[in-house]
């Protein structure tokens, strides 16, 4: 079965950024989706966030050029007001999170929320299971 996922920002940053030890499963979720066994989806604010982080690490040039090659493995969901309002409205400690989980909840495609910060979505109503690299390559 081929999952959808929406990946979170810590996720790719792992890939990017070789963090040992999680870049061995973040690796893993690229490679099977160049293998097309997922769908990976994440948001432009992810995108931007991850951009701007990397930068710090490897310069803007660099992280740009990173960036645009890891564009090819993602699908974009769209952010609404309505996502911006549910964030604000929820009892998400963090607006930015509850903003990307609902995201990814308005997108039928996606089976689940990949986060390595997993606390940080406990607050989530469950309309998506919000799940760990390494928990989710456990169902693989």
């Amino acid at each position: 079965m081929a999952y959808s996922l929406f990946i979170d920002s810590d996720v790719i940053l792992d890939e990017l950024l070789a963090r040992h030890p999680f870049q061995l499963q973040s690796h893993a979720l690229f490679v099977a989706e160049s293998q097309g066994k997922l769908t990976l989806f994440t948001t432009a604010s992810i995108v931007l966030n991850v951009q701007y982080v990397a930068a710090r690490f490897v310069g803007k040039a660099s992280s740009k050029e990173v960036i645009r090659k890891m564009l090819r493995y993602f699908k974009i969901c769209i952010t609404t007001s309505s996502h911006l309002e549910q964030g604000f409205d929820s009892n998400f400690l963090d607006v930015e999170d509850a903003v990307q989980y609902y995201s990814a909840v308005d997108n039928p495609e996606i089976d689940f929320f990949l986060s390595r910060n997993i606390k940080d979505y406990r607050y989530a109503d469950k309309q998506l299971q919000v799940i760990s690299p390494s928990e989710f390559l456990k169902l693989m």
